[in-house]
């Protein structure tokens, strides 16, 4: 299964990863479980956090949490059966309502609001990694 990140996510070493990205959840705030209804999803939050780090622009923000859910979905659908893809992909659901609308000031954290429509990232879709972050 592929999923999408920023080349610079790809090509970080795991000391990296670990001091940006904080697993599921916000920094400092609600604590999300590391795997819904069983399936280990901490790898769309690694990467949903290295975004919302590295973005400079509202279109940034936008475009992050878009593969938020993107990555979720492949996720789910790639490892689930067809009686807990529904229920996960609920859970999924609202954990991307959740950054999208809450997330905002979490995102321009230490940064200067950009509302440009500009997407700055450049990634690629590659194979989940199995680095352990």
């Amino acid at each position: 299964m592929k999923v999408y990140a920023p080349k610079s996510y790809w090509n970080a070493s795991p000391e990296e990863i670990a001091a940006t990205c904080n697993g599921c959840g916000a920094e400092g705030g609600i604590k999300v479980p590391d795997k819904v209804w069983g399936l280990d999803i901490k790898h769309c939050f690694q990467i949903h956090d290295w975004m919302f780090k590295h973005g400079i622009t509202y279109a940034d923000f936008v475009f992050a949490n878009a593969v938020f859910i993107m990555n979720l979905t492949i996720t789910i659908i790639a490892q689930s059966n067809k009686w807990l893809a529904p229920f996960r992909l609920t859970i999924a659901t609202k954990y991307f309502l959740a950054v999208q609308t809450l997330g905002v000031d979490a995102y321009w954290k230490d940064k200067r609001r950009n509302d440009m429509m500009v997407i700055t990232y450049v990634g690629e879709f590659r194979f989940k990694s199995t680095r352990a972050v």
